[in-house]
């Protein structure tokens, strides 16, 4: 791919981020996208910004983060400076827009640290920046989760070698999913997003008490709050401006009452645990009174042991999402060890967090308040793909009316 088309990709981002002139952009990646994040800078340059910086702290920067669970002193692993959390602080304070771009150089290399060494340093980072994760979350500012392919990722998705034949290849699978194969892909995910968002009120208008997902290995019921708020597509910053979280995106989306979700589910396709640095596959979790209580994986249940550690909270839900087969990234047959793909691809429920947003006041609202409300708090997030065209999914009110949602894959609202 050339330079050309790296620009009319950054111009997609940038448009969904909604950067504004004279605002400020934080670009957070692994160092191996620096050369996308300086055509990122150049064409928000253009658009205005005042001031555009390249940020690989130690999460995004695997080699160091490697080195440290490896060599640092034991005592030494929860430290976490002030310095990385009030970078993050000063972001949201002056109104700073985000992009992260989430695709490891090596999607293995934190396969290699030890469990437990990792789970100490991992948790203590997710502990200290819980209250900047929360804000930004809580749309604080404008944030985007973006995507560029690495040799060793593409390599994985595609079963090929890693090489730039990989990427290659990838990018033509990825150029329909993205929509650069549209004349305006902007323009496409403006429209696009104002299709989820239709969806999402349709949702809110059956005023639904719970959801019903069945299908092989799956009889789940997921209970919402008294005040769940669905939603799809762009979404608003506090202070009213409009930006799209996600591209590519095909979910609505809610928070559920964490104490309301009953049975068991299996997982439909290999989960990549981004703070395990794992993947788990042929995973299933069986549900009491909202919390997991038992769990178990073809391969990876030591990703989920370790999942479980990191948060007491992180074996209840802060997410469920609907996605059917017109999606294409379902359609593209493949899995890419990437949430932002996969999640996108099926519908899927998240251990962790809750978006206050999904809340009515929620955003208002302190973890306390949250918390006796039904939104689960937590510091850490991640979804686990529960759909398939064998999946159905109703919808059930509290009078006990049931409403087709999902079935052979395909939304009947």
């Amino acid at each position: 791919m050339d330079r050309a088309f790296y620009e009319k990709y950054a111009d997609v981002l940038l448009s969904a981020v909604n950067l504004q002139e004279g605002q400020n952009l934080l670009i957070r990646a692994e160092p191996y996208h620096l050369e996308f994040a300086a055509i990122l800078a150049a064409q928000a340059y253009n658009r205005g910004a005042r001031y555009v910086r390249f940020d690989n702290n130690e999460m995004e920067n695997p080699l160091l983060y490697k080195s440290r669970i490896e060599y640092s002193k034991e005592k030494y692993l929860d430290y976490v400076p002030e310095l990385r959390i009030n970078a993050t602080k000063i972001m949201i304070e002056e109104d700073w827009a985000l992009i992260a771009i989430r695709a490891p150089e090596d999607p293995d290399l934190l396969a290699q640290l030890d469990p437990a060494r990792n789970a100490k340093a991992s948790k203590a980072i997710a502990m200290a920046m819980k209250p900047y994760t929360s804000r930004i979350s809580n749309n604080e500012i404008a944030w985007l989760v973006a995507f560029n392919p690495t040799p060793k990722l593409a390599g994985k998705i595609m079963n090929m070698n890693p090489s730039q034949e990989a990427v290659e290849a990838l990018w033509q699978i990825l150029i329909p999913i993205l929509r650069l194969d549209n004349p305006d892909p902007a323009h496409f995910w403006v429209e696009h997003g104002m299709t989820l968002s239709e969806r999402a009120h349709k949702l809110n208008n059956l005023h639904l008490d719970r959801l019903h997902f069945e299908g092989p290995g799956t009889d789940l019921t997921i209970g919402l709050m008294e005040g769940s708020i669905w939603h799809g597509g762009p979404d608003n910053t506090q202070s009213g401006r409009r930006f799209s979280p996600n591209i590519p995106t095909e979910e609505v989306f809610t928070s559920p009452d964490f104490r309301r979700t009953d049975g068991k589910v299996q997982f439909t396709c290999p989960v990549f645990v981004p703070s395990v640095g794992k993947t788990i596959t042929g995973g299933w979790l069986l549900f009491k009174d909202g919390k997991v209580i038992d769990y178990g994986a073809q391969e990876g249940k030591d990703v989920l042991d370790t999942y479980f550690s990191l948060d007491d909270n992180a074996r209840f839900l802060g997410e469920v999402a609907l996605v059917d087969t017109s999606s294409p990234i379902f359609k593209s047959g493949k899995t890419f060890y990437n949430i932002l793909f996969d999640e996108n691809a099926a519908c899927h429920i998240a251990l962790g967090s809750a978006y206050p947003g999904c809340l009515k006041n929620g955003s208002t609202m302190s973890d306390e308040e949250l918390t006796k409300a039904g939104a689960n708090v937590c510091s850490v997030h991640t979804d686990f793909m529960i759909g398939s065209p064998d999946v159905a999914v109703t919808g059930i009110t509290a009078d006990g009316k049931r409403i087709p949602i999902i079935a052979d894959g395909v939304f009947k609202l």
